[in-house]
């Protein structure tokens, strides 16, 4: 096995009725068929680059029977003695569980273009939600979830049955302790073996710079990695001495080790009083990595400050020039004014902030302050906000990590504005973080839920799903937006007014965050169909700058979802009119799209007349077709076609009105 750990090219396939959907990352085309296809987890492509070392660089380790572990489970998926068209990889974090599925899916011959990485967008797993198109593989990561639901092991029986239709493969990747089947399910599993991390590095090395394998063996590399060492170490010991220069094997052992000793002698030598300045100055460098100088030099001298320094009178005109200071600090300048540390000594800006982090604990309280200080509304570091949100997530998964989530929550709850910034930034990267993702994720679930939930996070919970979460996990964001819109809280629905506004203005989007809004004001349960119908009226504010756009000609529209959007707002408006709680707004709503010129009569006239048909006797309904002094002159026209759209389907021959549509006669199935 590889050990890499290399990102998955954004290159995704959905399955079932779905077809192709990339979710980031360079592409040339894209399509979208959510309101068939939402059901489904979407996957994303493999990089060739990670193909390449899983076919050319892997170490199979000899399982019981004394053959290769890989052979064995591939034969488990295809060949004479085949088994099931799904296999469970069981093991320990650090046993190479997601080269050794490429592998497998390799061996038991799916080409590389068809292999996909699943990407988790649920709450809970739910084998329903596995796609099986037609001769593709998936992988399946589970690592994050400490135990299983009993009806996920008996549906994998049910999945089975689709995968051997379809000639699908899925492999399962699981910890120990998390996968007890027992006997809910048949799908054999297969233990992992962790390969000898020295045979990993000489793999990695024979593919990448097979002239530097005897670098392994000789001072000072030789006897960094034991054979216990997890293979991702290999792989990264195997790719700095790949990238190393010539004679630069020290270097690639102070890196390898993130420059512990480097930095031990340091700050050994640069411990007197003296030199508390340039000790600020280099954790300042060390977060605000290739910032420029102006810029770290005063968000040093402002740490320097916090502990309590005292500036020399004189400013700027103060103390030594810039080359000297850097020199101390081994730092330099690049791409002009730009400081780095990495420059010269790779990898030595994240080693510094976790050292510092690991070696001075009363530190960390002034560190995060400090960070939200220079990057808070008109800090110095304003502009290099991600870069410091970066930092300190990767801080946090170290021993001790949890006080910046917890300090970036009471940021948040205690409605420190000049915090806020930065703390909704390390929320948001560590539920997208590889390894904080779950339980954070998690977290926000429990707090949408929960009524005890101050206003404040209220707020930073839909403005994280409205960003990056919403993107790369829209249905977890829109769970929680959901759960948000169920309270009885005015400003709880405004939030996610303005984030399912904010999710529906990005084109790609638009149609799944409007099918899942109207599944909502269609549920038979109370609370969120009252959810979903004043949510769904959200994006039919027609002040709003993020108006779904409507196709001029819905039935000659060329792009499935231009011809889907005026159905799905139909039974919007429909839900929302059944709704008691939101029938009123409902009427005033369609009454402003019948006085706005911002839509066509080809546009509104339709919708209107489908959407009254059938509720000409509610109340509001006469007021909303008479109008009002209010009326535009446009929406008195508008509204005299419109009775004349309604009468006309009275006459003999015409559709009868009456009764609604069922809520998914567009064809789209029931949700999952």
């Amino acid at each position: 096995m590889t050990g890499t750990e290399a990102a998955p090219h954004q290159q995704a396939e959905a399955s079932g009725h779905a077809r192709l959907t990339q979710v980031a990352g360079d592409y040339e085309e894209h399509h979208h068929q959510y309101v068939r296809g939402w059901e489904y987890l979407r996957g994303i492509g493999v990089d060739d680059h990670e193909l390449d070392f899983v076919e050319q660089a892997f170490v199979d380790p000899k399982g019981s029977q004394n053959t290769g572990q890989v052979e064995s489970a591939a034969g488990l998926l295809r060949g004479p003695h085949a088994r099931s068209n799904t296999l469970v990889l069981c093991g320990e974090a650090g046993t190479g569980r997601r080269t050794t599925a490429l592998r497998v899916l390799r061996q038991a011959d799916v080409p590389r273009e068809r292999i996909r990485w699943l990407v988790l967008d649920w709450d809970r797993p739910r084998t329903e939600q596995i796609p099986h198109t037609k001769g593709y593989g998936f992988v399946l990561d589970l690592t994050g979830f400490r135990a299983l639901p009993e009806d996920f092991y008996a549906g994998l029986a049910d999945y089975q049955k689709d995968a051997e239709a379809s000639e699908a493969l899925l492999i399962i990747l699981a910890d120990p302790g998390s996968w007890k089947p027992e006997s809910l399910t048949t799908t054999p599993a297969v233990r992992m073996i962790r390969p000898p991390s020295p045979d990993v590095a000489r793999a990695h090395l024979h593919h990448l710079a097979a002239d530097r394998i005897d670098w392994l063996n000789q001072t000072p590399l030789s006897g960094l990695l034991t054979p216990a060492a997890p293979p991702g170490d290999a792989a990264r010991l195997a790719r700095l001495i790949a990238q190393a220069e010539v004679g630069g094997e020290v270097a690639v052992r102070q890196e390898f080790t993130d420059w512990h000793d480097h930095l031990k002698d340091w700050f050994e030598r640069h411990s007197a009083q003296d030199d508390l300045r340039e000790r600020a100055l280099l954790v300042g460098s060390a977060l605000l990595e290739k910032v420029p100088a102006d810029i770290v030099l005063a968000a040093a001298d402002q740490l320097f400050t916090k502990v309590g320094g005292k500036l020399p009178p004189g400013g700027a005109l103060a103390g030594r020039d810039l080359d000297m200071r850097l020199k101390a600090v081994n730092a330099c300048q690049v791409d002009g004014e730009a400081i780095s540390l990495d420059s010269d000594r790779h990898g030595l800006s994240e080693a510094l902030l976790k050292y510092v982090w690991q070696q001075r604990p009363q530190l960390r309280p002034v560190l995060l302050e400090w960070a939200s200080h220079i990057s808070q509304p008109h800090g110095i570091a304003v502009g290099h906000l991600r870069r410091i949100a970066d930092c300190l997530v990767r801080l946090a998964l170290l021993p001790g990590g949890s006080t910046v989530l917890s300090v970036a929550i009471a940021w948040i709850e205690k409605g420190r504005a000049a915090h806020r910034q930065l703390a909704l930034g390390i929320v948001e990267t560590m539920a997208l973080h590889p390894v904080t993702g779950v339980v954070v994720r998690k977290q926000l679930y429990d707090w949408a839920q929960q009524k005890s939930t101050s206003e404040e996070l209220t707020k930073a919970i839909a403005e994280i799903c409205s960003g990056q979460l919403g993107q790369l996990y829209p249905r977890i964001a829109l769970t929680r937006l959901r759960l948000l819109a169920s309270k009885d809280d005015e400003a709880a629905r405004e939030a996610v007014a303005e984030a399912v506004r904010t999710l529906a203005s990005t084109p790609d989007q638009r149609i799944l965050v409007l099918s899942e809004i109207v599944n909502w004001a269609e549920s038979t349960d109370t609370t969120i169909r009252r959810a979903g119908a004043s949510t769904f009226l959200a994006l039919t504010d027609i002040s709003s700058d993020t108006l779904l756009p409507l196709p001029e000609n819905p039935e000659g529209a060329d792009d499935e979802e231009d011809a889907q959007t005026p159905d799905l707002f139909a039974r919007g408006w429909r839900a929302a009119l059944r709704e008691p709680s939101t029938a009123d707004a409902a009427h005033d709503r369609l009454a402003a799209w019948l006085d706005s010129s911002k839509l066509t009569d080809e546009q509104v006239l339709p919708m209107a007349a489908t959407v009254l048909r059938g509720h000409i006797g509610q109340a509001g309904a006469a007021g909303l077709l008479v109008g009002s002094s209010g009326s535009s002159e446009l929406g008195r026209a508008r509204r005299l076609k419109l009775l004349d759209l309604l009468v006309s389907a009275q006459k003999p021959g015409a559709d009868t009105p009456g009764a609604d549509p069922s809520p998914h006669d567009d064809g789209s199935p029931s949700p999952t």
